[in-house]
């Protein structure tokens, strides 16, 4: 395909000629940190002679690496009538959504079942740990890999055995119209390894690829494969300022986010001297992290399996092997080295430290001969750089195995535990000399501390002749660590307090571990992290009628329409279009200020590029330059002053992606002085007053707040932050623009929620009428709201530049751009004064909440109006005060995202709850009790209360859960363990369905029946995961009484269904499909009198029948539900809810104390969903969303520069919640015999996908609790010297950071700015 193939192509090639057209495998991070573009890689071993296979990230793999090795993608393991085992498995057990990222996690599968064709359970989540997705909350995904795995997965299901647990057993529901399977494993395609593809015998059968040296040359890079030990030195030292390459995790990233050019790369996996490896612990180079992992497994393992005879040799190896179960993915493993982790230098390395803890030597080689060096300080001189000579390539690492007087131990805290990053990582060795409890030398190695991992010597010689057992050795350490590891503040990375705290409770707990090995009194709460249990989940959910025909889908679990084509590659997305003919790709030149003004562009070196076409800038709009949401306040181009980071200033055209951008690069900006500093925070914003015009504010005050404050018996005020959330869909912002009859129309392909939307916009930049451009939305790879106007950002310059060049245009954001220009949720801060009686009745609210809105408005009005109405829905309030103001921010403009602004309502509202609880000393779930609507009331705004399914959520999953059985045994926990600790925590939701207004609550759809009997439906839907074609399908199947295999939904469309409302607020179903049902009722009408006239005949007999009739087949259906009322613009007030979807979490929690780590114990969840359409779909949008919660309560923390430059850009820096951060057990229960209580909702039903987001709020408050109950026990803060009346703040995300220096206690590091200085980052809800 190649002559001349770049190292920095990826293994799919995009633009492959002859064209490959390979579009099953996606692109998501292009960083290796989502595993979307999982592949893969088979060569053959030729010392075991017998095939390797391996899973491996694309976006890193350079082409010219798999020269000589067998790819496989997803579409060469099955197809659409021929699926693979696994395939099947995911599609039938609904673990396919949106669709994005179930390529890469069957390829991660598939890897190891060609590995491990029997695998166990934990191989099989270990498999997945480089894997994301963002849809489904993992269990579905779990449920269906684990029928592969020996014994089936164990008890995948949750299910008591009969046993009845504590919330009984579910065969006592049988027959009471409760099902508990989602899916029937009876009849799965089994799976027989032996009719798995052979390996190509070329590459068994002869060594020629991978025993000769190769060299590969493109315009900007050369890549060598040398072969051999000593062409390998000779290289480096023609070139030694090449860069050593083997798994490319790190190169390749800089290549591709930091434009980074190496004109010699040297590719070391093909030299045998450094792929050796020996049993006496000395390590090729290049011998990969997961080959060396299987070493420490081995070593580990009895003598009679090969492992070592004496089990103080072990110890060691076990601590390898804890970090290296750590170290990124399995994709990243496969291919990344030992050496090329050790010569990176970097300083949050997880190797090094432990590498430096035991005494490790480094051989270092060249044409000059070998030495030997220490892997300390000595050879980690600065950030990221070596002792080593220019020339010098690592050889090998002799590692020793410790002797019977002497322990290790490795540990490492990161934002999430799979696939991160260290914060701070330790391996801590000590000799307790000959007598065993005297230390006679300590090594003391930290990562994450400073520019170079931290030997902190003056601690280990303090430690040095003390004993063990008393302790002194420990507080000699911790005394002299204390300013050995303390952080500066404002040193990089941030955090210093937390890192500083990390390093003493490090060396705390390898102390108490050391104590336990050699038989001493230790704390056994404070030796072990916190371990990780495998999933155990059950769905409870109403049963269809027994007489329902079994040909009437509605109710049933239902497999989401695409499944297979997502499981099979096949699903094809905006950037999988074949190029079109004198096609272009835009890539944007973007503003690397938040604030300044533009002098000038220069394109001098962009156009002289060859392959580039030419520019656009705002001198090219032929209609306005700004557009927007609400009020045209967003330009296209950026003309003069620059408002965030990211901005787009012009676009540049070329002939494919790569040369575009790297045009875009070569472009010059000079930007003049800015009008003040960037405004960054929530602070920053009140400081300088920037705020958005007050009419855009929203207030509410109902009853007298004053007077009930000061009869309140019981009243407390605090202060909240809740962070941003940033949506990480998986795929990325995409365009494809076509220009028509010379310009006069436009066909637009897009990743959009709201294609009429995007039109309105097109239509005011291009000048263009609405009814000349058409938008078409296929299918999208996660919405979550980040696609409803933003999108817009990138369309409206592929449209200038399609107009301008006359040609079809592409653009498509990588994830680094797509994060700093696509906003987020909104960041808030708020001020609450809660008031209660005597027995606990709320009595008085006051509420200020402040809104990081970024530069423009956008939607963030309607958000802090939909927050508003979000803080009195649930609890009852005889007197309110509420305030929103929206702040002006030089961010990216913060905008729509799944549960629009209720998210932030709800975490301030239950910590407010959970402080009064903490403050009266009752139970927090007496006072929630006490406080919940119930049927007949009306909300503070005005909406009446219509049933008791709230009352009715919270009873049973507070029986469901045995709530107070579990609490009385959380506090016997708590009172034996010191270190960690236990939270338990019921929160309630209920939710009002609607956008608050009436006129956005309609659709259309057009249904057609043609001769052979099929069925085309469109509707104004946009498929982005949810499911809503699924349920579309189901009901259209039922009205028309038709299988569902005959009817089919193939896109959104503009011309097909105009004036379309954004798939959003939950309610893209509720208005869809009575349009749709509509629509099919006329057919069916007008089908009647040929039905009466020969009631025996087929369905396609009747659709002749009419046709020869001249009976219209296609029918245009329309529906318009909206609320009894808007809801007031200023206050809120109004009926303006649909109906109110209902429900209730408790959720179970458990922090260590020593690094703030937690783990969600058990979640149990039960949602009023009225009657199901699909079981199936509505749990997994129940789970889906009640993770994403989760990551926005406790992972998800967006931080920034304070000159506004986005510092968590990338699932590098920023962290989603991956299969290991969701609830060891999950139980999810449909309240049973709900029905809606509103007219037009299509068979009762209710929306589902924003309300269990909300829940998430149990683990938060959940992990509060846990955390005052390590308060209580380090005695922080005694207010009044009342024991039970903490105060604290407990901000959102509740981080490992902040759940740490919350606990507080004697370790915890105080840092100072003593110099005003800057820090060195900030949360934008600061």
């Amino acid at each position: 395909l190649y002559t001349h193939p770049s190292p920095y192509t990826i293994s799919r090639p995009a633009h492959a000629s002859p064209p490959v057209h390979l579009t099953g495998t996606k692109l998501a991070c292009g960083e290796g940190g989502c595993g979307a573009c999982t592949v893969m890689i088979s060569r053959w071993d030729r010392r075991a002679d017998s095939p390797l296979h391996l899973a491996v990230n694309a976006c890193l793999a350079p082409l010219c690496s798999v020269h000589g090795t067998s790819v496989t993608t997803i579409e060469g393991i099955g197809r659409s009538g021929a699926l693979h085992a696994v395939q099947e498995r995911l599609a039938r057990a609904h673990g396919s959504q949106c669709g994005f990222c179930t390529p890469g996690v069957l390829m991660s599968a598939y890897s190891l079942l060609r590995e491990r064709p029997h695998p166990t359970d934990a191989e099989l989540t270990a498999s997945l740990q480089g894997n994301l997705c963002r849809c489904t909350g993992y269990r579905p995904i779990l449920d269906g890999l684990r029928s592969l795995c020996c014994g089936g997965g164990g008890d995948s299901s949750g299910c008591c055995g009969g046993g009845r647990g504590s919330s009984g057993c579910c065969m006592d529901a049988k027959g009471s119209g409760v099902a508990t399977e989602l899916f029937d494993t009876a009849d799965l395609l089994p799976y027989d390894p032996s009719q798995e593809p052979l390996f190509p015998s070329e590459l068994q059968l002869t060594d020629r690829y991978d025993a000769s040296e190769l060299r590969f040359t493109s315009d900007r890079v050369t890549w060598h494969r040398p072969v051999s030990l000593e062409r390998l030195l000779q290289l480096k030292s023609e070139h030694p300022e090449a860069k050593l390459v083997v798994g490319n995790s790190e190169i390749g990233i800089e290549a591709k986010q930091k434009g980074a050019i190496y004109p010699h790369l040297i590719c070391t996996s093909g030299v045998p001297e450094l792929t050796r490896h020996s049993l006496v612990f000395v390590i090729g180079a290049s011998v990969s992290l997961t080959r060396l992992a299987q070493l420490c497994r081995r070593l580990c393992s009895d003598a009679k399996a090969g492992g070592l005879s004496l089990e103080h040799q072990k110890r060691g190896c076990r601590a390898l092997l804890d970090m290296l179960d750590q170290f990124a993915g399995p994709q990243i493993r496969n291919v990344a080295a030992i050496g090329g982790n050790v010569m990176t230098a970097s300083p949050i390395s997880d190797l090094i430290p432990l590498l430096g803890a035991l005494g490790a030597t480094l051989t270092l080689a060249s044409l000059r001969g070998e030495r030997n060096v220490a892997a300390d300080q000595s050879f980690f001189v600065g950030y990221r750089r070596t002792a080593a000579r220019p020339d010098e390539v690592l050889r090998s690492v002799s590692i020793p195995f410790c002797s019977e007087r002497q322990h290790c131990y490795a540990v490492k805290q990161a934002r999430r535990k799979e696939d991160d990053i260290a914060i701070v990582n330790a391996a801590i060795w000590v000799d307790l000399g000959p007598g065993g409890d005297q230390v006679a030398a300590a090594r003391l190695c930290f990562g994450g501390l400073a520019p170079t991992v931290l030997s902190a010597g003056q601690a280990a010689a303090a430690m040095v002749g003390r004993r063990w057992e008393d302790g002194d050795a420990l507080e000699a350490g911790l005394r002299q660590l204390k300013t050995e590891a303390a952080v500066a503040w404002g040193a990089p990375g941030g955090q210093a307090a937390y890192r500083s705290t990390l390093a003493a409770s490090m060396l705390f707990r390898f102390y108490q571990r050391v104590c336990r090995d050699v038989g001493l009194p230790f704390d056994e709460s404070a030796v072990d992290e916190l371990d990780r249990r495998p999933l155990s989940a059950t769905q409870v959910f109403e049963s269809v009628p027994a007489d329902q025909p079994i040909e009437d889908l509605v109710g049933r679990p239902v497999s989401h329409a695409s499944a297979i084509a997502q499981v099979t590659g096949e699903a094809m997305y905006t950037d999988d279009a074949q190029a079109a003919a004198g096609e272009l790709f835009l890539a944007p030149v973007m503003s690397d200020r938040a604030r300044a003004t533009v002098v000038g562009i220069d394109f001098t070196d962009a156009l002289a590029m060859d392959g580039v076409a030419g520019f656009v800038d705002s001198r090219d709009v032929p209609g306005s330059n700004l557009y927007g949401y609400a009020f045209d306040d967003e330009p296209v181009f950026a003309s003069s002053d620059v408002m965030f980071t990211g901005q787009f200033l012009a676009g540049v055209l070329a002939a494919d992606r790569d040369t575009a951008r790297r045009a875009a690069r070569l472009v010059r900006v000079q930007y003049g002085p800015a009008a003040g500093s960037p405004v960054v925070t929530i602070s920053d914003a009140a400081a300088s007053d920037s705020f958005f015009p007050e009419e855009h504010w929203k207030q509410l005050t109902v009853g007298d707040v004053d007077e009930a404050f000061a009869t309140a018996e019981h009243c407390v005020e605090g202060e909240m932050n809740v962070g941003g959330q940033e949506h990480f869909y998986f795929e990325p912002f995409s365009v494809l623009v076509e220009p028509k009859d010379g310009g006069s129309e436009l066909l637009v392909y897009a990743t959009s929620q709201n294609p009429s939307g995007m039109q309105s916009d097109l239509s005011k930049v291009t000048g263009l009428a609405r009814n000349r451009i058409v938008v078409k939305v296929k299918r999208i790879g996660g919405g979550f709201g980040g696609k409803e106007t933003r999108p817009s950002q990138l369309a409206t310059p592929a449209a200038v530049a399609a107009l301008k060049f006359g040609r079809p245009v592409r653009a498509v954001l990588d994830r680094w751009d797509d994060m700093a220009v696509s906003g987020g949720r909104h960041p808030v801060k708020a001020r609450y004064k809660l008031a209660a009686d005597r027995d606990g009745r709320l009595i008085g609210l006051r509420l200020l909440i402040l809104l990081n809105a970024g530069c423009t408005l956008d939607m963030s009005e309607n958000v802090a109006g939909r927050m508003l109405r979000a803080c009195m829905e649930t609890y009852r309030l005889a007197s309110l005060s509420i305030e929103i103001r929206l702040c002006r921010t030089n961010l990216a403009s913060n905008t729509a995202f799944r549960a629009f602004g209720t998210p932030q309502a709800c975490a301030i509202m239950e910590t407010a709850v959970s402080h009064l609880a903490e403050s009266m000393g009752l139970s927090q779930c007496q006072i929630r009790e006490l406080n919940l609507f119930r049927s007949g009331e009306i909300t503070p705004n005005g909406a009446p209360v219509k049933s008791d399914n709230l009352w009715r959520c919270w009873q049973e999953c507070l029986a469901a859960s045995d709530y107070h059985g579990r609490l009385r045994e959380l506090e016997v926990f708590n009172r034996a363990s010191r270190h960690k600790k236990r939270g338990l925590s019921l929160c309630p939701i209920a939710y009002g369905i609607g956008m608050g207004k009436k006129f956005p609550l309609q659709s259309g759809a057009t249904v057609n029946i043609y001769l052979d009997g099929s069925v085309l439906i469109c509707h104004g839907g946009v498929e982005m995961g949810q499911g809503v074609h699924t349920k579309l399908l189901q009901v259209a199947a039922r009205a028309l009484q038709l299988p569902i295999g005959r009817l089919y939904i193939a896109e959104t469309s503009t011309d097909k269904v105009p004036n379309t409302t954004a798939s959003a607020a939950s309610i893209t179903t509720d208005i869809n499909a009575p349009a749709v049902l509509d629509a099919c009722l006329q057919l069916r009408r007008r089908l009647a009198p040929f039905v009466e006239a020969n009631p025996t005949a087929a369905w396609e007999d009747w659709v002749g029948a009419a046709y020869l009739a001249g009976v219209s087949l296609s029918a245009c259906g329309f529906c318009f539900n909206p609320p009894k009322e808007d809801a007031d613009r200023r206050s809120g007030r109004g009926d303006s809810a649909l109906y109110f979807t209902y429900g209730a979490a408790c959720s179970e929690v458990e922090i260590d104390a020593l690094t703030g780590d937690h783990v969600i114990r058990r979640c149990d969840i039960v949602m009023d969903l009225g009657a199901s359409l699909n079981p199936a779909v509505d749990i997994g949008q129940v789970e889906g969303a009640f993770t994403q919660g989760c990551g926005l309560y406790t992972i998800e923390d967006l931080r920034y520069s304070p000159d506004g430059r986005l510092l968590t850009r990338g699932p590098g820096a920023y962290k989603i919640p991956g299969f290991s951060d969701i609830p060891e057990k999950l139980n999810i229960r449909l309240l049973r015999g709900s029905r809606c209580e509103h007219p037009k909702a299509v068979h009762s039903s209710k929306a589902v996908g924003e309300p269990p987001l909300n829940l998430a709020a149990s683990v938060l408050t959940a992990i509060r609790q846990a955390v005052l109950a390590a308060r209580l026990d380090s005695q922080v803060e005694l207010p009044n010297g009342h024991q039970g009346q903490l105060s604290f703040q407990l901000d959102s995300p509740a981080t490992s950071e902040r759940i740490r220096l919350a606990c507080g206690g004697g370790l915890v590091a105080e840092v100072s700015n003593t110099d005003g200085s800057a820090p060195w980052e900030v949360r934008p809800s600061d």
